[in-house]
């Protein structure tokens, strides 16, 4: 029983903090590995940034994950972004 309630109180306090965390107005970026020149969007509203560092922020910030993943595909279609 008291693991169960030990459970059910840390799911609590993680959904919690999800919701009482300082949300940043546009988190969403697009980076470009430099070993690849690979594209990927990142949230950079969480916590942890992209490993290891090798990375350049190629987009400007957007509020939403689709605008993001639009801006992904235009960077994708002017070479920015390779295979």
């Amino acid at each position: 029983m008291t693991r169960n309630l030990l459970l059910a109180a840390a799911a609590a306090a993680l959904a919690m903090s999800v919701f009482a965390a300082p949300a940043e107005a546009a988190p969403y970026r697009v980076i470009r590995w430099n070993v690849t020149h690979g594209c990927q969007v990142w949230d950079f509203g969480l916590p942890t940034r992209p490993w290891p560092g090798d990375y350049t922020i190629v987009s400007k910030r957007k509020a939403t994950l689709g605008g993001a993943m639009r801006a992904e595909q235009r960077l994708w279609r002017r070479g920015v972004c390779a295979w």
